[in-house]
């Protein structure tokens, strides 16, 4: 390959990696889930919920959950799902909103600690009304177990921008799961966002690659000339 089209096929390649770079939201989330180990109120499920903020299932985000890891437990059972879904607790799964309302429900063996990271395209809803990604877990009768967080939420983000904010909530120890009665004291998710690249990386490697691709041309019409 001829300099000129390697630096062509360079620029290229840092364009499209600083457009990757910019396109999702993503999350890494930790839950310490010992609580849950051997309570009465399970079996329990994971209960992932995306919902279209245009009401009309125009499918321009995808929630996509994957890298899970249960401490001591493990993904049990098959998924119940609603709407635009595909994949498992093993594999990962994601959810696009080309329905209004999507969901991916799967029990679980809970462990002393579930992780998992959450990938959210961010393209805004015009209308004012944004998609909308949830989780909580359930319990044996498929109700949320009690927390701070709107509808008993562990975790919401509203897709009203470029970096949406993912709220974590823990549990109201005011109030008992519908299957026992009793309180499950579960700590708020610790929620963190991998850095990435910045911009000024890019920047000099595509400055550098230019003027490479400059002195090539010139080189060129010299040995022409």
């Amino acid at each position: 390959m001829k300099p000129y089209f390697f630096l062509l096929t360079l620029l290229a390649s840092f364009a499209t990696l600083q457009r990757s770079a910019q396109a999702d939201a993503i999350y890494d989330v930790s839950i310490n889930t010992s609580p849950l180990i051997s309570n009465a109120a399970g079996p329990f499920s994971l209960d992932f919920q995306f919902t279209d903020g245009s009401g009309t299932g125009d499918g321009n985000n995808t929630a996509t959950v994957s890298n899970f890891t249960f401490g001591a437990g493990s993904a049990t059972g098959t998924p119940t799902t609603s709407g635009t879904v595909s994949g498992d607790l093993t594999s990962g799964f994601s959810l696009t909103d080309s329905n209004f309302f999507n969901e991916f429900t799967q029990t679980f063996t809970p462990g002393n600690e579930l992780t998992f990271t959450v990938d959210l395209t961010t393209n805004v809803d015009a209308g004012g009304v944004p998609d909308e990604f949830s989780f909580d877990i359930l319990d044996s009768t498929g109700s949320e177990i009690p927390t701070l967080g709107t509808f008993d939420y562990l975790l919401l983000a509203d897709i009203d921008s470029s970096q949406p904010t993912l709220y974590g909530y823990g549990s109201d120890t005011t109030r008992g799961t519908v299957t026992t009665g009793d309180s499950i004291d579960l700590p708020a998710p610790s929620i963190t966002s991998p850095v990435p690249e910045p911009a000024g990386v890019w920047l000099p490697a595509c400055g550098l690659a230019f003027l490479g691709l400059r002195r090539c041309a010139r080189v060129n019409s010299a040995a022409h000339s």
